[in-house]
């Protein structure tokens, strides 16, 4: 298949900073697979999950998908991760795993002002086929989101 050569390019951002957007550019550009977790959150359990159904349903998908892109890149497929890699040991760990596979990694930052994030995923609620994020779940999850470190090698991406 000819296009870019085999790698991971893994978007790290917090929700509504415009993630899938991106993801869905580098599909088309590349080309390559994309692999974004909302989506299949929502086709595997639909829209309505629990606080408490969410979290395994979560990982089960993020298994799935791992055994899908790992699958890609021995295929020669370039993938891209839509996952946001909130926490650094999630980014450090897919370093490592982008080095034990072989392949190179590019890590794109994404960054918005809260309030626009916000604004968008409530336009993004209204949209069919969303995972519904309410703005309570937007300000629980921003604590545990950490930004990049300095050391942390990425491309920035501006908003549009």
């Amino acid at each position: 298949m000819p296009g870019a050569e085999p790698g991971i390019h893994a978007l790290h951002g917090f929700v509504g900073s415009g993630k899938t957007t991106l993801a869905r550019r580098l599909e088309r550009t590349l080309p390559g697979m994309r692999f974004s977790p909302d989506e299949w959150l929502v086709a595997l359990s639909g829209p309505g999950l629990n606080a408490e159904e969410f979290p395994p349903a979560f990982a089960r998908v993020m298994a799935l998908m791992e055994e899908q892109w790992t699958r890609a890149l021995e295929l020669g497929v370039p993938v891209i991760l839509d996952h946001g890699f909130w926490r650094r040991a999630d980014r450090d760990a897919l370093r490592a795993q982008a080095a034990a596979l072989g392949v190179p990694l590019t890590l794109y930052a994404l960054t918005l002002p809260d309030e626009e994030a916000l604004r968008r995923v409530r336009v993004r609620n209204a949209q069919p086929g969303a995972l519904p994020i309410s703005d309570e779940t937007f300000r629980l999850l921003r604590a545990p989101f950490q930004p990049l470190e300095a050391d942390e090698e990425a491309v920035w991406v501006g908003q549009e």
